[in-house]
């Protein structure tokens, strides 16, 4: 049973604070180190940044160049669709961190829910048009980069409620009872900065492949882990048992392998297929 938190919080001094990190559990510190091994490997790997950077996603997107947005000169790690997807979700999920809604559970109303909806239903029915056009087949307008992008953010910012929502729901033993949007001028607050986010890939400026890439590798493996931790706290009976974050710890850790390991085989199968047998997926 979740608990609702009455909002009253004790005040931290920084050495308080310094003394509550040092005192972190050795499951909090073997998924920070596992975090940290990441990033020290991909920085040490004798190859690009763009290679680098496509091959930790190619499992989970085609990468088609005609399909891509490149800012100065070369292709982002994903596609447009994709960018937009997880540009979406880092987007949203930061805002709402920032709103403070990490323990929220109440859904948004029904309207601001409808539009999220319809946010899914716009991006699925563009990428229906695109895949008719893949196959031959007839299709109602010429697919384009911009409404792949556009899109695919409308539908990273509902990806990213949900997997807060799932987050939230999962995780906490007591909850905080503001709605995950409290209201349409937030909705407009989202619209407006993943409309900044669509300028900023459009613009073509070299200096910011490096953020937006590390960006939206970062959504990407927040949404993996995100779904990898639900499903073992879920398979364990563990829901509704964090009191603090590092009470999840060792399921996150476990969770980071998990999802580092789904990647990499589907990775590779992608690979085999286009290598051996000259098969390139659509997605």
């Amino acid at each position: 049973m979740q608990l609702t938190d009455t909002g009253a919080t004790a005040s931290t001094t920084p050495r308080a604070w310094l003394r509550e990190r040092a005192s972190l559990p050795p499951t909090a510190w073997l998924f920070f180190g596992l975090l940290a091994a990441s990033v020290a490997l991909l920085i040490a790997a004798p190859w690009s940044a763009d290679t680098k950077f496509r091959a930790v996603v190619h499992g989970l997107c085609a990468q088609r160049p005609s399909h891509s947005y490149a800012l100065g000169g070369t292709n982002l790690p994903f596609d447009a669709r994709m960018t937009g997807i997880y540009g979406g979700v880092v987007t949203t999920v930061l805002f709402l961190l920032a709103r403070g809604r990490w323990r929220a559970i109440n859904l948004p109303s029904r309207g601001i829910l409808s539009v999220l909806v319809g946010f899914v239903a716009l991006m699925d029915a563009d990428g229906l048009n695109s895949t008719l056009q893949d196959f031959g087949l007839p299709y109602a307008y010429e697919p384009q980069n911009w409404l792949r992008l556009g899109t695919g953010l409308l539908m990273g910012v509902a990806l990213g409620v949900m997997l807060l929502y799932l987050l939230n729901m999962t995780l906490w033993a007591w909850v905080k009872p503001p709605q995950l949007i409290a209201g349409w001028g937030e909705v407009a607050a989202l619209l407006t900065l993943v409309g900044g986010f669509a300028l900023l890939v459009g613009s073509g400026w070299g200096w910011l492949y490096l953020p937006v890439s590390v960006a939206l590798i970062s959504g990407a493996i927040f949404a993996v882990l995100t779904l990898a931790l639900t499903m073992l706290i879920l398979c364990f009976g563990r829901e509704n048992r964090a009191r603090h974050a590092t009470d999840v710890a060792g399921f996150a850790s476990v969770a980071l392998i998990l999802g580092y390991a789904v990647m990499a085989l589907i990775a590779i199968g992608r690979w085999y297929l286009e290598t051996t047998l000259g098969i390139v997926l659509p997605v």
